[in-house]
């Protein structure tokens, strides 16, 4: 069993040198199945590899090749698996290829960059209200660095960009996924809990705007009460008004009745008062008589 391991492991180191872009498991579990059905006899041992006995020889493989100090490692980036010259010896590799010194990242662009990798997908404006300065500059940069890249845009008003990290941002940091950054779940869970509460507040500010847009309704509701029963209260004085002068009629005729009352008493006094005298008088022409 041990030597079936190390023959495993010299096979796929071999796919992986060969290959000309890197290789996951699955492509070189892939590749050790199609060969097994083609020359089983000579491959046909490795046709049934699972993808945990291909993980524990590539780690074998990366120990050795890291022990024997030859200059070359075996990664795996965010595309797979390949080997990549020694970063201690990178100054004669650089000479070799005439490429000169790698491109330092400036103090902004390293925090432009941490921005992006940490809330992507992230607009311009997000960027600016965070960093607090334009970044306009920085971002033309680093796309040209091919470290981040346009992911999509979003939805709010004018569609603004989104950017994103790349392939080259994972490689250039040694990074497997974006997953690896320090601290990237601690601020994914506050990012979630910043949203809830957003989410809270916004639920909030509705149930008061609706509650205040209740107490209007019902203040209109008893304003209009309150009109209506003004309006009914005003109609009694009319008709208490109209009923007076009916009132004042009836006393008029009373008092009309008794002034006719008093003159007929009147009336019948002189009367007597006459027939007095005229008695009177007839006793005293008796008298001279």
């Amino acid at each position: 069993m041990e030597t079936s391991q190390v023959e495993l492991k010299q096979v796929l180191g071999a796919i992986i040198f060969a290959a000309r872009h890197p290789m996951t498991v699955g492509a070189i579990r892939k590749v050790l199945q199609e060969t097994a059905d083609v020359n089983r006899e000579e491959a046909g041992v490795y046709g049934g590899v699972k993808e945990a006995e291909i993980k524990a020889s590539l780690a074998q493989l990366r120990a050795d090749i890291e022990a024997q100090k030859n200059g070359v490692h075996l990664v795996e980036s965010s595309e797979g698996f390949r080997y990549q010259s020694d970063p201690a010896a990178g100054a004669w590799v650089r000479h070799m290829l005439n490429v000169g010194k790698p491109t330092r990242l400036s103090r902004p662009a390293l925090e432009t960059l941490a921005i992006i990798a940490y809330r992507q997908p992230i607009s311009r404006a997000e960027l600016e209200g965070v960093r607090g300065v334009a970044v306009d500059h920085v971002i033309r940069m680093l796309m040209e660095m091919q470290l981040i890249k346009i992911v999509g845009r979003s939805e709010l008003p004018g569609r603004p960009m989104l950017y994103g990290t790349t392939a080259l941002f994972l490689e250039h940091f040694g990074l497997k996924e974006i997953k690896e950054l320090p601290g990237i779940s601690e601020l994914a869970r506050m990012d979630a809990m910043r949203q809830k509460q957003e989410s809270v507040l916004k639920e909030v500010a509705e149930e008061t705007v609706e509650s205040k847009a209740s107490d209007k309704s019902d203040k209109s509701d008893k304003s209009d009460e309150a009109d209506e029963a003004d309006e009914s209260d005003g109609s009694d004085p009319s008709d208490e008004s109209e009923d007076e002068p009916g009132e004042d009629e009836d006393e008029d005729e009373d008092d009309e009745d008794e002034d006719e009352d008093e003159d007929d008493e009147d009336e019948d006094e002189e009367d007597e008062e006459d027939d007095e005298d005229e008695d009177e008088d007839e006793d005293e022409d008796e008298e001279d008589k």
